[in-house]
């Protein structure tokens, strides 16, 4: 495969990864295998701003890359795996619903295929994370990250992404076999669109998010705290359920309203409201395995800092740059 040839699938599987629901906004990465290199996506562009002069090359043996885009933060995970696994040519990093709810377990789910291990948790970029990824993968197609989502790797992206739709099919069965409560839809089921609509408050714009598992939540009046990393990026340790919506917007972005949904607020609104669904489902699909996992309140405003003062800039400068289509 040349580098052109990479580029251009890889622009053409990060909007593959928002069509089929995998991700939200930046979350996510994908590569391919070049040779003693590999082609990476970069670090904190949204896809629909992604080009495919923004794709990076970065060296298997040395790390190093040049041009303005920073590699993922992940790029370490997918480097390692294929130095360890020469028959791996694509990799595929995505926070998949269903799977990334079995995740904030941290236990290997039985599949069809076999069983899926999860790798211990770790922050983000860290060694540690690496290490416990491609350790836990070995050389099977699928491993979960504990809180955060799955790597999944093939002879090709159509491998990569097939085994990555099996797992998260299997992974909603294995949640709903021991469901103590019935499900308001599939855990598995695509985030729609026609969930968010448009209002104000106060006079300023926000977004009402009337998605299953997020309305299914707020009847408790419970806070809904970070199981997922990706929620703690967007929004910190945890949202307060409201009784009614309020006259203005309060501090924050976002902020639950008892037997409606979430309210939402800001550029990343829809994102937002995606991962508030998405830490809901593994917040309400846990529940018959006992008390899930979840982020001590300082690791959440860590996640937060970081996501604000690096991912966020990263798109800033997309948007700038290559407007969406």
């Amino acid at each position: 495969m040349t580098e052109a040839e990479a580029r251009k699938q890889l622009v053409a599987a990060g909007r593959r990864l928002l069509d089929e629901g995998l991700v939200a906004r930046s979350w996510g990465n994908l590569s391919l295998r070049l040779g003693g290199s590999m082609a990476v996506t970069p670090s904190g562009i949204p896809y629909p701003s992604l080009r495919e002069e923004m794709i990076v090359v970065v060296d298997l043996t040395t790390d190093a890359w040049s041009g303005p885009w920073k590699p993922s933060g992940e790029r370490k995970v997918h480097r390692e795996i294929y130095r360890r696994r020469p028959d791996v040519q694509a990799v595929v990093h995505t926070h998949q619903s269903a799977a990334s709810a079995c995740s904030v377990l941290r236990q290997a789910v039985l599949t069809d295929i076999g069983r899926v291990e999860c790798a211990p948790y770790a922050l983000p970029g860290t060694k540690a994370l690496t290490r416990g990824t491609v350790a836990a993968l070995g050389n099977r197609g699928t491993v979960l990250m504990a809180n955060h989502g799955v790597f999944s790797v093939g002879r090709d992206l159509d491998q990569a992404f097939d085994r990555t739709a099996h797992l998260e099919e299997q992974a909603a069965d294995y949640l709903a076999g021991a469901a103590i409560h019935a499900f308001p839809i599939p855990l598995d089921t695509p985030w729609q669109a026609t969930w968010l609509t448009a209002t104000t408050v106060g006079g300023a714009p926000a977004w009402f998010s009337a998605a299953p598992f997020t309305k299914q939540w707020t009847f408790a009046g419970r806070p809904l705290t970070a199981l997922l990393d990706d929620f703690a990026q967007l929004a910190g340790p945890r949202l307060v359920v409201a009784e009614a919506l309020p006259a203005r917007l309060p501090r924050g972005k976002a902020l639950l309203v008892r037997g409606q949904g979430a309210l939402v607020w800001g550029d990343d609104a829809e994102a937002l409201a995606m991962v508030i669904e998405k830490n809901a489902r593994a917040a309400l699909g846990t529940q018959a395995f006992g008390r899930p996992h979840s982020f001590p309140a300082w690791e959440a405003r860590l996640m937060r800092w970081v996501y604000r003062n690096s991912y966020s800039k990263q798109a800033s400068k997309a948007r700038r740059i290559a407007p969406s289509d």
